[in-house]
């Protein structure tokens, strides 16, 4: 897998000769590598390179245009890109998604010193370093208006392995192949043919017999073309014929991409369905949410939630889903700038051997970048982790989207997508996302999904003296964004379509349950001045939400019914519900993890790469092939 894990930083000197042989303060270079990343006018380098290599900006004049390229480097690249997009000729509401592979990403200090030299591009380059992630190991999914940055940071063979997607034009921008051979291998190039579109594009810097050799054995086409400044020449081509490969299970297939500017109704304005408008927005389509109540009105309510990460050992899909959601959480939080979120810092006690094993575990891996997890005396410390108000959250996320205040009865599939069906109206959309917790078991399309309720109830304590950090220990106990202190929560099973209702008893037991960790804060709270709140959530039996596309499951039952007596045989590719996608199964950290999620789903809606390993771990299918597997196994 080699996710989830906090890799280095590039490692560089400043003041490398440019391309005249003079010494330059703004030309970077890699030790790791022994090479420059730009010399002279990188700007016009990278234009004729990279840009006029691959026919752009004149190929931009459609919806969706989908680059790749090895190398993110220092991002003029993918600037330049961005750049050339805004200057383009499109139709309206086109989309631009980038994907970028990085085993050393620059420091945002060493990012800003490189940008300096191309100053045309400083509003461009200023926005890139706000949404940056941290280093940290896997695909990172980045929102810059009509434009998508998804970059992954790690070993380029590990990532593009992982990844599934078509691309349409690859800079490939390693490395001189002398000095980082490991990037332009056969196996390298075998990915990228896989990751390819029909007729896609390369430019290249490089003309070495190697990297010639190479595309021609992965399928590329290739000429030598005049190249920039003191190199002659440079290599661009295109690939024809397609390798019919996946990385995927053929029983876990990807969403098959939706038209440009389609309109999806979401059903559900919790956390879940504000996450995919607001993704779904920035990808361009055009989202309509179903809610028959005010949106955030089951566990989306609660007056406080945590934002933490739960942290898995070892390297699993799981780890990397939680350790990214946790990290995109974050960002995002940063760039909604509508004050619902205190980083107050959490304090997630070892309270037992086996809990101190755990934690000790989780930083001797490096499962976050460093400053992010720090150990205490009580435990682990989350020093950016955090208090947010759901319910605004939810609004903040739900932006200026077409709210529908109608509950969803029924779907119907048509010729050209799927009718919602309510009391009032029956509205016909390109696509549906049934995105509304343990509800989505009402339509029939969703009831093999195998979903269960859990009750929980909160108390906050509008009055009492809050702790200065948030602390989790199971319960947990944090300050409330409405002030005073609020914990929780409680767990019981509940059948599905009954309500949740709040108790003395369940607010005594949280309180029990506090004092046994935070004995003097615990102490100093009253149950009578308790305002309590119960709600729902919605759980997955490996605690994974679930997301993508809904089986056709009558297909399933039959195509791979010989998985239970273990045959190994060619198996066809999964069939799904056109335009059918699903959204559920957050469990008790959906503010954490639905914001992800909902990237992900947005991101294969529009058929860019995404990391497969991952989307597989979400697929809706799992547990039915699980089942089968498991009973072959009996």
């Amino acid at each position: 897998m080699n996710g989830g894990k906090q890799i280095s930083e590039a490692d560089i000197e400043w003041g490398a000769p440019d391309s005249n042989g003079a010494p330059s303060s703004f030309v970077p270079r890699s030790t790791q590598f022994d090479d420059v990343y730009f010399s002279g006018d990188g700007h016009a380098e990278t234009q004729h390179v990279f840009l006029a290599g691959n026919d752009l900006p004149a190929r931009f004049n459609t919806s969706r245009f989908h680059i790749g390229e090895l190398g993110f480097g220092t991002g003029l690249n993918f600037i330049a890109a961005w750049d050339a997009w805004n200057r383009a000729e499109k139709p309206v509401g086109a989309h631009l998604n980038f994907l970028s592979f990085e085993a050393y990403p620059l420091s945002l200090t060493q990012m800003a010193r490189a940008h300096e030299a191309w100053p045309a591009l400083s509003d461009l380059s200023a926005k890139l370093r706000a949404v940056l992630p941290p280093p940290q190991t896997g695909f990172h999914f980045l929102n810059l208006g009509d434009v998508s940055l998804t970059l992954y940071y790690g070993d380029a063979s590990h990532g593009l392995a992982r990844a599934e997607g078509d691309v349409d034009a690859w800079f490939l921008d390693g490395f001189s192949p002398a000095k980082n051979p490991g990037l332009w291998t056969p196996e390298i190039f075998k990915e990228i043919a896989r990751l390819s579109a029909p007729s896609a594009t390369f430019a290249t810097f490089t003309v070495a017999g190697g990297v010639r050799r190479s595309l021609e054995a992965a399928g590329f086409q290739w000429e030598k073309r005049a190249g920039f400044g003191r190199k002659k020449q440079m290599l661009a081509g295109r690939i024809e014929t397609l390798p019919q490969t996946s990385c995927r299970a053929p029983w876990l297939p990807a969403a098959t991409p939706l038209q440009h500017s389609a309109r999806i109704a979401v059903i559900g304005a919790g956390i879940a369905g504000a996450s995919l408008a607001h993704a779904l927005r920035g990808s361009g389509f055009r989202p309509y949410v179903y809610e028959a109540s005010a949106p955030a009105n089951g566990a989306s309510g609660n007056p406080a939630g945590l934002i933490m990460p739960r942290l898995d050992v070892g390297d699993t899909p799981a780890g990397s889903f939680h350790a990214n959601a946790y990290l995109h959480v974050l960002k995002l939080l940063s760039a909604l700038d509508c004050n619902v979120f205190t980083p107050c810092g959490i304090v997630h006690h070892g309270l037992t051997d086996k809990d101190r094993d755990r934690q000790a575990k989780l930083l001797a891996q490096d499962v976050l970048p460093g400053g992010f997890m720090e150990e205490r005396t009580e435990g682990l410390f989350f020093p950016q982790a955090g208090i947010v108000d759901p319910p605004a959250f939810v609004r903040a996320l739900l932006c200026d989207t077409e709210l529908v205040c109608e509950r969803a009865d029924r779907l119907q599939q048509s010729a050209n997508g799927w009718r919602v069906l309510t009391g009032r109206s029956e509205t016909e959309f390109d696509a549906v996302i049934i995105a509304n917790g343990l509800d989505a078991l009402r339509f029939a399309e969703a009831r093999t999904l195998p979903l269960t309720g859990s009750a929980g109830q909160i108390d906050w304590f509008p009055d009492a003296a809050a702790p200065d950090t948030a602390h989790a220990f199971g319960p947990y106990a944090a300050p409330c964004p409405k002030g005073g202190a609020v914990i929780g929560a409680t767990y019981a099973p509940i059948s599905i379509g009954a309500e949740a209702r709040f108790t003395t008893e369940a607010t005594q037991s949280n309180i029990s349950a506090v004092a046994r960790t935070l004995p003097d804060f615990a102490a100093a709270l009253d149950a009578n001045q308790s305002h309590p709140r119960a709600s729902v959530r919605c759980t997955t039996p490996d605690r994974l939400p679930i997301c993508g596309p809904l089986p056709d499951w009558g297909f399933y039952g039959g195509a791979y019914d010989d998985l239970r007596t273990g045959k190994k045989r060619d198996y066809p590719s999964g069939e799904t519900r056109p335009g059918l996608f699903v959204l559920t199964g957050l469990g008790s950290r959906g503010l954490v993890t639905a914001p992800y999620a909902a990237a992900l789903l947005a991101a294969e809606l529009q058929g860019a790469p995404v990391d497969a390993t991952i989307m597989q771990a979400l697929h809706p299918a799992r547990f039915f092939i699980r089942d089968l597997k498991r009973a072959g196994a009996r």
